[in-house]
């Protein structure tokens, strides 16, 4: 008999501190304790089966992927908070280099898990009973729903590292200047007005943010479409036992 405990791995879904919260310290490894009390149990399963113990396997896999990418996400959000990309070009060029980088890894680690969870639906259609089958589905259904919004938010913080690199830094005397000059001109009557005029919606809708702020404006965005995976997480959370309560 096999006994996997669902703790650290199936898992510290729970453990993740939800998008714009203080990064937390490193947690150890072991039992819950009073300075450890984010990594709780959420179930506990015994398996039997040759079969279960393989969807085991792939669910622990497919968890500590979804687990990981929420510290990245975390990572992503205090870099483009951080980030410096008008200062100078060599800065620019470190920071979207950076940027980058940790998009590459959490859109990588989403696929991958989302082929993990393919998988483990592919190994549930042997399972001995339709009550069973639908258990694991579910549960399936709902962890890959977490990885799917996390690949989704991958993919559109690389189309904002695209915008970032492809145009110009400016800081913030050149931005004012900016913002100054758009309003001389929405006064100036020499310049007939147009339909879709872009004075009609004031010099700030004319001026482009600087990239820094761009970024930041995006990372405050990320937090907010960050939240439903909470909720994939919670649903995935109490869909463990019910799905491996029969193996």
């Amino acid at each position: 008999m096999v006994e996997s405990v669902v703790r650290t791995a199936l898992l510290a879904i729970a453990s993740v501190a939800p998008l714009g919260a203080p990064t937390p310290a490193p947690s150890t490894s072991g039992p819950p304790t009073a300075d450890n009390a984010a990594l709780k149990e959420i179930g506990r399963v015994r398996v039997t089966s040759p079969l279960c113990k393989a969807l085991v396997g792939d669910a622990v896999r497919a968890i500590g992927i979804e687990t990981e990418n929420g510290r990245r996400l975390l990572d992503v959000e205090n870099a483009l908070r951080t980030v410096d990309l008008d200062s100078s070009p060599l800065a620019k060029h470190r920071g979207t280099h950076d940027l980058t980088k940790r998009y590459v890894d959490l859109r990588a680690a989403a696929v991958a898990g989302n082929g993990i969870l393919k998988q483990f639906r592919d190994e549930a259609k042997a399972a001995p009973s339709d009550e069973q089958r639908r258990a694991l589905v579910t549960f399936a259904d709902a962890l890959d729903g977490a990885l799917h919004r996390q690949k989704t938010l991958a993919d559109d913080v690389g189309r904002l590292i695209a915008y970032l690199d492809t145009h110009e830094s400016i800081d913030k005397d050149a931005h004012d200047q900016l913002v100054f000059d758009a309003i001389l001109r929405d006064g100036d009557l020499r310049y007939p007005r147009t339909a879709f005029d872009p004075r009609d919606f004031g010099p700030f809708a004319v001026v482009p943010d600087s990239l820094s702020t761009t970024a930041k404006s995006a990372a405050a965005e990320l937090v907010t479409r960050a939240q439903p995976i909470g909720g994939d997480e919670d649903a995935a959370a109490a869909r463990v036992e019910p799905a491996f309560d029969r193996c």
